[in-house]
C-alpha cells in the first residue's frame, strides 16, 4: 500500500520522465547522436534524486540543488552508495560537454558508460521507492 496516494501519483510521473530519458538516451546512441545521449542519460539520472527528494517534501530549482540535496539526504548518510556522487558528477560534467561545448564532444565509449550508469542509478533509485512504499507497481523498469 501506498503511503501517500497523492505523492505516489506525482513519483510516478518524475519516475515515467526519467525511464522515457533513459530509453531515448539508448536510442540516441544506437543512432551516435552521442552528445544528445549523454544528455539524455543524465536527465534520466536528474528526475529519480528530483522523486527521491519529493519523499522529504524537498523540491530545488536548480539542478546543483537537487545534486546536493540528494548526496546530503541519501548518499552521505549511506542509503545508496558513495560511488553515486560520483557517477551523478560525472553525468553532468557530460551533459554539460554534450549540451553546450564546441571544442569537447562525447564518444561512443562515455556515452555507453553514461546509459549505464544512468540505469544503475535510476533502477536502484525506483526500487527504494517501491520498498519504501512511495512508488506503486505501476511504474516498470527500465526497458533492455
Amino acid at each position: 500500500m501506498d503511503k501517500d496516494p497523492e505523492l505516489s501519483e506525482k513519483l510516478g510521473v518524475i519516475v515515467s520522465k526519467s525511464l522515457e530519458s533513459l530509453n531515448a538516451a539508448r536510442s540516441l546512441c544506437a543512432q551516435e547522436y552521442f552528445d544528445d545521449a549523454a544528455s539524455k542519460a543524465y536527465y534520466a539520472v536528474f528526475h529519480s534524486p528530483q522523486a527521491i527528494l519529493l519523499t522529504l517534501n524537498l523540491s530545488f530549482s536548480k539542478h546543483s540543488g537537487v545534486i546536493s540535496g540528494f548526496n546530503k539526504n541519501f548518499v552521505q548518510p549511506g542509503v545508496f552508495p558513495p560511488d553515486f556522487k560520483e557517477r551523478i558528477g560525472r553525468l553532468f560534467q557530460e551533459r554539460q560537454i554534450g549540451d553546450y561545448s564546441y571544442k569537447q564532444r562525447i564518444g561512443k565509449e562515455s556515452a555507453r558508460r553514461d546509459i549505464q550508469d544512468a540505469k544503475t542509478i535510476v533502477e536502484t533509485i525506483v526500487d527504494y521507492l517501491r520498498r519504501e512504499s512511495f512508488l506503486g507497481r505501476a511504474a516498470g523498469p527500465p526497458e533492455q
